[in-house]
């Protein structure tokens, strides 16, 4: 199926979870993006929305990878992912100072 991307202004209300916990892990970590995606074509196989999280590793000297780190339509699961990656960011930046 195909999905295509939602502007992150256009975000379904229910999704103000999602937006806060990205906008937190950023803070710590301007490596990972959360976004949400629509379906392209009708379909009642798969559903409407999807969420990817992703990380970015920059590769010296070349383009950026995109690491696809999780695609979920279930946003408890998309925000239980960054909840924990929230932590883990939280408690790296402590152990550093």
């Amino acid at each position: 199926m195909l999905y295509a991307p939602v502007n992150a202004n256009a975000w379904e209300l229910g999704w103000e979870e999602i937006e806060y916990l990205e906008k937190k892990l950023r803070q710590f970590n301007t490596y990972y993006q959360v976004g949400a995606e629509r379906r392209m074509f009708e379909s009642h196989v798969h559903p409407e929305y999807r969420f990817v999280l992703l990380k970015w590793e920059h590769v010296s000297g070349g383009t950026p990878k995109r690491n696809v780190l999780l695609e979920t339509h279930d946003t408890e699961q998309m925000a239980s992912a960054l909840k924990m990656l929230v932590s883990i960011e939280e408690n790296e930046v402590k152990q550093r100072r």
